[in-house]
Protein backbone atom coordinates (compact mmCIF):
# COMPACT_ATOMS: atom_id res chain seq x y z
CA UNK A 1 0.00 0.00 0.00
CA UNK A 2 3.06 2.36 0.89
CA UNK A 3 4.64 1.87 -2.26
CA UNK A 4 1.59 2.37 -4.10
CA UNK A 5 0.81 5.51 -2.28
CA UNK A 6 4.61 7.06 -3.30
CA UNK A 7 4.15 5.84 -7.10
CA UNK A 8 0.98 8.17 -6.96
CA UNK A 9 2.70 10.76 -5.17
CA UNK A 10 5.64 10.73 -7.62
CA UNK A 11 3.09 10.68 -11.08
CA UNK A 12 1.20 13.52 -9.78
CA UNK A 13 5.05 15.13 -8.14
CA UNK A 14 5.70 15.01 -12.05
CA UNK A 15 2.69 16.16 -13.89
CA UNK A 16 3.23 19.41 -12.08
CA UNK A 17 6.61 19.90 -12.69
CA UNK A 18 5.32 18.76 -16.31
CA UNK A 19 2.25 21.66 -16.92
CA UNK A 20 4.16 24.38 -14.11
CA UNK A 21 7.82 24.01 -14.37
CA UNK A 22 10.02 24.00 -17.42
CA UNK A 23 10.01 20.43 -19.54
CA UNK A 24 12.76 18.42 -18.56
CA UNK A 25 13.94 18.74 -22.56
CA UNK A 26 14.23 22.16 -22.24
CA UNK A 27 16.24 22.48 -19.01
CA UNK A 28 20.22 22.09 -17.84
CA UNK A 29 21.44 20.14 -14.79
CA UNK A 30 21.46 23.48 -12.83
CA UNK A 31 17.92 23.48 -13.57
CA UNK A 32 17.91 26.49 -15.63
CA UNK A 33 15.87 26.31 -19.38
CA UNK A 34 17.29 26.94 -22.40
CA UNK A 35 16.02 30.56 -24.39
CA UNK A 36 12.84 30.09 -25.51
CA UNK A 37 12.41 32.84 -28.33
CA UNK A 38 8.75 33.69 -29.78
CA UNK A 39 7.95 36.17 -32.46
CA UNK A 40 4.44 37.01 -33.18
CA UNK A 41 3.91 39.55 -36.11
CA UNK A 42 0.94 41.25 -37.22
CA UNK A 43 1.25 38.93 -40.45
CA UNK A 44 -1.77 39.87 -42.96
CA UNK A 45 -3.84 42.06 -40.69
CA UNK A 46 -1.18 44.62 -41.53
CA UNK A 47 -2.53 45.21 -45.20
CA UNK A 48 -6.16 45.73 -43.08
CA UNK A 49 -5.24 48.17 -40.24
CA UNK A 50 -1.33 50.21 -41.12
CA UNK A 51 -2.04 53.53 -42.36
CA UNK A 52 0.22 56.05 -41.86
CA UNK A 53 -1.26 59.53 -40.33
CA UNK A 54 -3.29 61.94 -42.57
CA UNK A 55 -4.84 58.90 -44.31
CA UNK A 56 -8.95 59.61 -44.29
CA UNK A 57 -12.03 57.85 -45.27
CA UNK A 58 -15.13 59.67 -46.02
CA UNK A 59 -18.28 57.55 -45.12
CA UNK A 60 -22.04 58.79 -46.25
CA UNK A 61 -25.07 57.12 -43.83
CA UNK A 62 -27.11 55.40 -46.41
CA UNK A 63 -30.49 56.77 -44.38
CA UNK A 64 -30.02 60.25 -43.94
CA UNK A 65 -27.01 61.27 -46.39
CA UNK A 66 -24.77 62.63 -43.53
CA UNK A 67 -21.46 62.24 -44.27
CA UNK A 68 -18.12 61.41 -42.01
CA UNK A 69 -14.71 62.35 -42.60
CA UNK A 70 -12.46 60.16 -40.55
CA UNK A 71 -9.04 61.05 -40.69
CA UNK A 72 -6.10 59.02 -39.04
CA UNK A 73 -4.49 61.80 -36.56
CA UNK A 74 -2.09 59.66 -35.02
CA UNK A 75 -0.26 56.28 -35.76
CA UNK A 76 2.23 54.00 -34.40
CA UNK A 77 3.71 50.57 -35.52
CA UNK A 78 6.26 49.34 -33.05
CA UNK A 79 7.80 46.04 -31.99
CA UNK A 80 7.84 44.86 -28.28
CA UNK A 81 9.90 42.85 -26.74
CA UNK A 82 8.68 41.29 -23.19
CA UNK A 83 10.63 38.47 -20.96
CA UNK A 84 8.37 35.94 -18.39
CA UNK A 85 8.77 37.16 -14.95
CA UNK A 86 7.76 33.54 -13.16
CA UNK A 87 10.28 31.03 -12.77
CA UNK A 88 8.81 28.58 -14.96
CA UNK A 89 8.57 31.35 -17.77
CA UNK A 90 11.85 33.05 -17.25
CA UNK A 91 13.30 32.00 -19.75
CA UNK A 92 10.27 33.05 -22.54
CA UNK A 93 11.37 35.92 -24.71
CA UNK A 94 8.16 37.37 -26.86
CA UNK A 95 8.61 39.59 -29.68
CA UNK A 96 5.36 41.41 -31.23
CA UNK A 97 5.00 43.76 -33.52
CA UNK A 98 2.44 46.66 -31.96
CA UNK A 99 -0.25 48.97 -33.98
CA UNK A 100 -1.71 51.89 -32.33
CA UNK A 101 -3.82 54.56 -34.23
CA UNK A 102 -6.44 57.62 -33.78
CA UNK A 103 -9.01 58.48 -35.94
CA UNK A 104 -11.15 61.39 -35.48
CA UNK A 105 -14.62 61.54 -36.31
CA UNK A 106 -16.57 64.81 -37.66
CA UNK A 107 -20.18 62.98 -37.47
CA UNK A 108 -19.77 61.96 -34.08
CA UNK A 109 -17.76 64.64 -33.12
CA UNK A 110 -15.43 61.73 -31.18
CA UNK A 111 -11.93 59.94 -31.51
CA UNK A 112 -11.44 56.38 -32.06
CA UNK A 113 -8.63 54.58 -30.41
CA UNK A 114 -7.74 51.54 -31.74
CA UNK A 115 -4.32 48.96 -30.74
CA UNK A 116 -3.15 45.69 -31.14
CA UNK A 117 -3.48 43.01 -28.29
CA UNK A 118 -0.31 42.28 -27.00
CA UNK A 119 1.25 38.74 -25.72
CA UNK A 120 2.19 38.01 -22.38
CA UNK A 121 5.41 35.49 -21.99
CA UNK A 122 3.41 34.68 -18.46
CA UNK A 123 0.30 33.79 -19.89
CA UNK A 124 0.10 33.68 -23.99
CA UNK A 125 -3.47 33.20 -24.51
CA UNK A 126 -3.89 32.51 -28.10
CA UNK A 127 -2.00 33.24 -31.33
CA UNK A 128 -4.21 35.71 -33.09
CA UNK A 129 -4.09 39.62 -33.85
CA UNK A 130 -7.07 40.96 -31.66
CA UNK A 131 -7.71 44.29 -32.58
CA UNK A 132 -9.49 47.00 -29.61
CA UNK A 133 -11.21 50.03 -30.22
CA UNK A 134 -12.16 52.35 -28.05
CA UNK A 135 -14.03 55.99 -28.24
CA UNK A 136 -13.53 59.10 -26.52
CA UNK A 137 -17.09 59.60 -24.99
CA UNK A 138 -18.51 56.20 -24.73
CA UNK A 139 -18.30 52.38 -25.72
CA UNK A 140 -15.20 49.61 -26.00
CA UNK A 141 -15.01 46.89 -28.98
CA UNK A 142 -13.10 43.80 -30.75
CA UNK A 143 -13.82 45.26 -34.36
CA UNK A 144 -10.93 43.00 -36.46
CA UNK A 145 -9.32 40.18 -35.48
CA UNK A 146 -6.95 38.01 -37.60
CA UNK A 147 -6.96 35.15 -39.00
CA UNK A 148 -10.59 35.27 -40.38
CA UNK A 149 -11.94 31.91 -39.19
CA UNK A 150 -15.78 31.43 -39.68
CA UNK A 151 -17.59 31.44 -36.89
CA UNK A 152 -14.79 32.53 -34.47
CA UNK A 153 -15.37 34.65 -32.33
CA UNK A 154 -13.85 37.94 -29.42
CA UNK A 155 -15.34 39.33 -26.38
CA UNK A 156 -14.62 42.14 -24.23
CA UNK A 157 -17.36 41.13 -21.19
CA UNK A 158 -20.09 43.83 -22.87
CA UNK A 159 -20.51 42.34 -26.43
CA UNK A 160 -19.07 39.72 -28.72
CA UNK A 161 -17.94 40.06 -32.02
CA UNK A 162 -18.26 36.95 -34.97
CA UNK A 163 -16.06 35.86 -38.06
CA UNK A 164 -18.67 36.04 -40.57
CA UNK A 165 -15.76 35.58 -43.18
CA UNK A 166 -13.84 36.63 -46.20
CA UNK A 167 -15.62 37.93 -49.15
CA UNK A 168 -13.63 37.60 -52.26
CA UNK A 169 -14.87 41.09 -53.38
CA UNK A 170 -17.97 43.28 -52.21
CA UNK A 171 -19.74 46.24 -54.07
CA UNK A 172 -20.11 49.45 -52.30
CA UNK A 173 -21.27 52.61 -52.80
CA UNK A 174 -20.26 51.60 -56.60
CA UNK A 175 -17.04 50.24 -55.96
CA UNK A 176 -15.45 46.74 -55.77
CA UNK A 177 -13.26 46.25 -52.96
CA UNK A 178 -11.26 42.79 -52.71
CA UNK A 179 -10.56 40.26 -49.59
CA UNK A 180 -13.34 41.56 -47.50
CA UNK A 181 -13.20 40.57 -43.64
CA UNK A 182 -16.52 40.54 -42.11
CA UNK A 183 -17.43 40.48 -38.59
CA UNK A 184 -20.65 40.86 -36.69
CA UNK A 185 -21.28 42.17 -33.32
CA UNK A 186 -23.89 41.32 -31.07
CA UNK A 187 -24.00 44.79 -29.14
CA UNK A 188 -22.03 47.35 -30.68
CA UNK A 189 -20.77 49.79 -27.93
CA UNK A 190 -19.80 52.33 -29.92
CA UNK A 191 -23.41 54.13 -30.58
CA UNK A 192 -24.45 57.23 -31.78
CA UNK A 193 -26.87 59.46 -29.84
CA UNK A 194 -27.22 61.98 -33.02
CA UNK A 195 -29.32 59.05 -34.24
CA UNK A 196 -30.50 57.63 -31.48
CA UNK A 197 -28.93 54.32 -31.84
CA UNK A 198 -27.42 52.63 -28.91
CA UNK A 199 -25.98 49.18 -29.19
CA UNK A 200 -27.03 47.89 -32.55
CA UNK A 201 -26.52 44.58 -33.60
CA UNK A 202 -23.82 45.40 -35.93
CA UNK A 203 -21.32 44.54 -38.75
CA UNK A 204 -18.10 45.93 -39.66
CA UNK A 205 -16.52 45.09 -43.46
CA UNK A 206 -13.05 45.68 -43.59
CA UNK A 207 -11.12 45.50 -47.56
CA UNK A 208 -7.48 44.61 -47.93
CA UNK A 209 -5.59 47.58 -48.95
CA UNK A 210 -8.33 50.21 -47.75
CA UNK A 211 -9.45 49.29 -44.36
CA UNK A 212 -13.00 50.09 -42.80
CA UNK A 213 -15.29 50.53 -46.20
CA UNK A 214 -18.92 49.76 -43.99
CA UNK A 215 -20.64 49.71 -40.64
CA UNK A 216 -23.70 48.44 -40.93
CA UNK A 217 -26.30 49.16 -37.78
CA UNK A 218 -28.82 46.66 -38.61
CA UNK A 219 -31.24 47.27 -35.72
CA UNK A 220 -30.86 50.59 -37.02
CA UNK A 221 -31.71 50.06 -40.31
CA UNK A 222 -29.14 51.88 -41.88
CA UNK A 223 -25.52 52.21 -42.58
CA UNK A 224 -22.54 53.96 -43.05
CA UNK A 225 -20.80 53.45 -46.23
CA UNK A 226 -16.95 54.43 -47.92
CA UNK A 227 -17.60 57.50 -50.96
CA UNK A 228 -13.88 58.49 -50.99
CA UNK A 229 -10.83 57.78 -49.14
CA UNK A 230 -7.35 58.81 -49.74
CA UNK A 231 -4.53 56.29 -47.81
CA UNK A 232 -1.18 56.66 -47.19
CA UNK A 233 1.21 54.20 -46.42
Amino acid sequence: MKNSYNKILLILMTLVLFNFGCKPKDCHKDGTCAADNRVYPLGEAKNYLCFNKGSYWIYKNTKTGDLDTQVCEGYLLDNIVEKGTFNHTKHITVRYEYMSRTISSSFNDYYYYDETAGYNPDAIRQLKTIVDRNSSKIGSIEAFFYPFIINDKEGNGSSMTTCLGLDSTLVVQGKTYYNVAKFELDKDDIWEDKLSCTRANSVYYWAKDVGLIKKEMKSCNYSWELIEYNIIK
